[in-house]
């Protein structure tokens, strides 16, 4: 952590400005407790200080194996960033060594057939009109990134239609997805008597957005149990934070990354809910330290049966999530999810916190739904959030984000700092 510290200090502009700022310098980090003396670094400053403040100094964005990213834009303005491939590279195969059904994905030599099925902003290309080619939406290392509205809901079914015939086309090896998209996709292929199959063993990773039970159930019952499903823990800055078992558990990966989670300044007990800071290890290109990531996670502690030895946590949001109580306490987007379950009785949910504090479940029910289905998860949801008002309501259509993303779980009070 020392060496990473003197790189970052003597390769970048902005850390060292952010150091000398706070009147510290390498030499003065020696132990742990030292550590916590260095103020946390954040999105906004990566964004002001993009690209010559953060790039290490003897890089630039045309150095050879250098990659660049775009956020999606979830929390805000979109993210510019860059990393090595080298380095993406081996973030990616220590997150997914922790589960074994994707083994035989990575044969030597072998280069996986992917599709792409995600919200628009999370893609290299313009998939969101529908009239591109599939030439024009394949990037350059093979992945097709298939087309999808930017109002996942408002889709017409001519472009789903054409996501299903080009999944027929590719016969993916992998799919990477987020999974309230490809949920959706799953309810219109099986309207539309279509199935999502391939010669090979197709793998799912799931990213983007909070996986929902309801989604992983729909998943599961169209895709087959037998499916290697994993989700995956990560950012487009930083790459693999981590990935999920072969026994359902999501493990970090605290071999590429210093991990950190925090919660009133100090790191939290296993147990507790903290705000993940990553500090880059060995990062070339650019270095992080003490980096705010905005997401939160339980550390649980507990070894794994899986046979991994990376950290388990449980997954609880975005800050800019989090549901505000009047009592002071906060629900979790995850927490949330818990709650709700599986619930085979409807297709899609999103809770939406209004600036007031109350609370309004909106739900797309399904076939299956029966007459106490509604009422006792009102019930419950009323139980985890009181003393805030929850109201719950049954409709056809419930938008996504200004971002393309479908959040199951919005706060308004959080993200505009009202509380």
């Amino acid at each position: 952590m020392r060496q990473e510290i003197a790189y970052a200090f003597d390769s970048t502009a902005f850390f060292r400005q952010h150091m000398e700022a706070n009147g510290l310098r390498p030499e003065d980090i020696k132990d742990p407790e030292d550590f916590l003396r260095i103020p946390p670094t954040s999105k906004p400053d990566y964004r002001r200080n993009f690209p010559a403040g953060v790039l290490a100094k003897e890089y630039t964005l045309n150095s050879p194996h250098v990659m660049r990213f775009q956020s999606s834009g979830t929390s805000g303005d979109r993210l510019n960033s860059a990393i090595l491939s080298y380095d993406l590279a081996r973030r990616q195969a220590t997150a997914l060594a922790v589960n074994r059904r994707f083994d035989d994905l990575w044969r030597p030599g072998s280069r996986p057939r992917t599709c792409r099925f995600a919200p628009p902003n999370c893609s290299d290309v313009e998939c969101a009109t529908g009239l591109s080619t599939l030439a024009d939406r394949t990037l350059p290392d093979g992945t097709v990134v298939l087309s999808v509205a930017h109002d996942l809901l408002a889709t017409p079914e001519w472009q789903i239609v054409k996501a299903l015939d080009e999944l027929d086309i590719c016969q993916p090896d992998l799919l990477l997805v987020d999974s309230t998209h490809f949920a959706f996709l799953t309810r219109w292929a099986r309207r539309l008597g279509r199935r999502i199959t391939s010669p090979h063993t197709v793998h799912m990773v799931s990213g983007y957005t909070l996986m929902t039970r309801v989604a992983r159930r729909e998943i599961d019952e169209f895709m087959g149990a037998d499916m290697p499903v994993g989700d995956m823990i990560g950012m487009s800055e930083l790459g693999y934070l981590g990935f999920e078992c072969h026994k359902g558990r999501r493990h970090m990966n605290n071999r590429d990354f210093f991990l950190e989670f925090v919660r009133d300044g100090r790191p939290v007990e296993d147990g507790t809910m903290g705000e993940l800071y990553v500090t880059t290890v060995d990062d070339g290109l650019v270095p992080r330290i003490r980096y705010a990531t905005g997401d939160y996670f339980t550390p649980l502690g507990a070894s794994c049966d899986c046979g991994s030895d990376l950290p388990v946590v449980r997954i609880e949001g975005r800050a800019t999530q989090l549901v505000r109580l009047r009592d002071g306490r906060v629900v979790s987007p995850g927490a949330v999810d818990a709650v709700v379950g599986d619930a085979p009785w409807m297709d899609l949910y999103k809770l939406e916190q209004d600036l007031t504090g109350a609370c309004t479940f909106r739900y797309v029910a399904n076939s299956k739904e029966q007459a106490g289905d509604a009422p006792a998860l009102a019930l419950r949801l009323t139980e985890a959030l009181e003393p805030n008002r929850v109201r719950t309501e049954a409709v056809d259509y419930i938008s996504c984000e200004r971002s393309g993303k479908f959040q199951a779980c919005v706060s308004h009070l959080s993200a505009e700092g009202a509380w």
